[in-house]
């Protein structure tokens, strides 16, 4: 039952930071380091001795909390996260990674490493037909450069680990 009262605390300028207990959220509204977010009417109903708590299902900091810089490697996980499982030459998008591969697309016989800009999402057949070669050399053209994600972007997907909206729960309907 306490999984069901889950907080979402976002920054003060409304970025989701994480997911934190509702007993977490109710000392930082006490404290007067967070409030509700403007016009959003989701809340929980807390008992008490004194009666009824109505915490808000999301609370923002007053003020602004800044992302620790990390350390995000270019694994296979983080580079189809950062593609969104979708090749990056023919645009076939799926979640069954045995359909996809990561591609370099400066063939590493070629002198190419294996670095962020260097790596993508793609498909099997896509991946075959380009081989070792470089795109000019099979025709094929990107649908988007490969760069560095932010770290946020790789972790606040917004995706549970079975690929479901996590946080549709949180948002009014």
């Amino acid at each position: 039952m306490d999984r069901d009262r889950e907080v979402l605390l976002l920054n003060a300028c409304e970025q989701v930071l994480k997911i934190i207990p509702w007993t977490k959220a109710v000392k930082l509204l006490m404290s007067g380091k967070a409030t509700h977010p403007i016009n959003y009417n989701k809340f929980y109903e807390i008992r008490t001795t004194g009666g009824v708590y109505k915490l808000p299902a999301a609370i923002v900091l007053l003020r602004f909390y800044e992302l620790p810089c990390a350390v995000v490697n270019p694994t296979r996980a983080n580079i189809f996260k950062r593609d969104n499982y979708t090749c990056q030459y023919c645009g076939l998008k799926t979640k069954n990674q045995k359909n996809l591969t990561i591609d370099h697309v400066h063939p590493k016989c070629k002198g190419g490493d294996n670095g962020w800009t260097n790596l993508v999402t793609a498909c099997r057949e896509c991946n075959s037909k380009k081989g070792n070669s470089l795109l000019k050399e099979c025709e094929f053209e990107l649908i988007k450069k490969p760069k560095k994600p932010k770290y946020y972007a790789l972790h606040l997907t917004g995706l549970d680990e079975k690929g479901k909206k996590l946080w549709s729960r949180w948002i009014n309907v």
